[in-house]
């Protein structure tokens, strides 16, 4: 798919094309054609294209109607009768039917380019919000990541590796793989507890791993919201891992989690991970401070 600025760009576009009848509507609609096809809309692509066929026709013969109707006139033919009583009407020369049947048309055209122009602007304007909006998103977690992902290269050498490699799994095509990305995320989880919250026995319990990081929460967060905050997250990453895990355990392995739950789960471990480094570094930081004034 296209860069999102270059589809959010378009709709505002075409929304100011419609709403200030900058061009022609059959243009308009060409260039909806084009937007759903960048944003892999291939069925609107074609009623787009089918509706700006028309369109072009449609606007044509609505802006040449006046001059339709004139063509249509009745011939000026003078009448006349020897009996000053009689009242003469031409039958045989009118046009009436021919102007009738031109109104009926002009109207049914411009109704239909209306109705394309409002159906059009709702979707342009469906596609212009969701994007924008996911602009905003975007902008947000990469702020976020900008600040993380520093401090994550220093805790694991390899996070690179292991990034690239959920990655890899969520954008392929098998369920397999989505249960992998899943894994993998538990695997990061287990291996930060160790060293925010290393197990005080001599064989690090990794089944314990989601206990240690919310005990490493509640003894580093002042805040009393923010510690319910993040225990209620971990908790809900947890029962999503593990009910992912149990689903895809068993002989039979048919069960696979839907990528959207492991989208999910990707996405809300990378956000963990991020609040638990900010208390981890907010940490490290005090007692610096404390060594420096001792």
């Amino acid at each position: 798919m296209k860069n999102s600025e270059e589809i959010t760009s378009l709709a505002y576009e075409i929304l100011v094309d419609l709403s200030e009848n900058r061009v022609p509507i059959h243009c308009t609609l060409l260039k909806a054609s084009r937007l759903a096809m960048i944003t892999n809309d291939s069925k609107n692509r074609s009623v787009f294209q089918e509706m700006s066929k028309y369109a072009e026709t449609a606007t044509f013969l609505v802006e040449t109607f006046q001059s339709s109707v004139d063509a249509a006139r009745d011939p000026n033919i003078s009448l006349s009768s020897a009996n000053p009583n009689q009242y003469l009407r031409n039958w045989g020369n009118s046009n009436a039917i021919e102007r009738s049947a031109l109104r009926k048309s002009a109207i049914e055209r411009a109704s239909s380019i209306a109705g394309y122009r409002s159906s059009t602007y709702e979707y342009s304007m469906n596609i212009y919000q969701k994007y924008r909006l996911g602009n905003t998103a975007e902008t947000i977690f990469e702020k976020k990541r900008e600040r993380t992902d520093p401090i994550l290269t220093t805790i694991f050498p390899d996070i690179n590796d292991r990034l690239n490699t959920i990655d890899s799994n969520i954008k392929s095509t098998r369920q397999e793989d989505w249960k992998n990305a899943v894994s993998s995320c538990r695997t990061l989880l287990m291996d930060l507890a160790d060293i925010l919250n290393p197990s005080t026995k001599e064989l690090t319990n990794k089944t314990k791993y989601i206990n240690r990081l919310k005990d490493f929460v509640s003894t580093k967060e002042d805040s009393d919201s923010r510690k319910k905050y993040l225990g209620n997250y971990i908790e809900e990453l947890k029962e999503r891992i593990q009910d992912t895990v149990d689903l895809t355990q068993g002989p039979s392995h048919q069960v696979r989690p839907s990528l959207e739950s492991a989208e999910d789960i990707v996405l809300m471990t990378y956000l963990l991970i991020s609040d638990l480094l900010v208390i981890y570094t907010y940490d490290k930081d005090i007692k610096s401070q404390d060594k420096k004034k001792s």
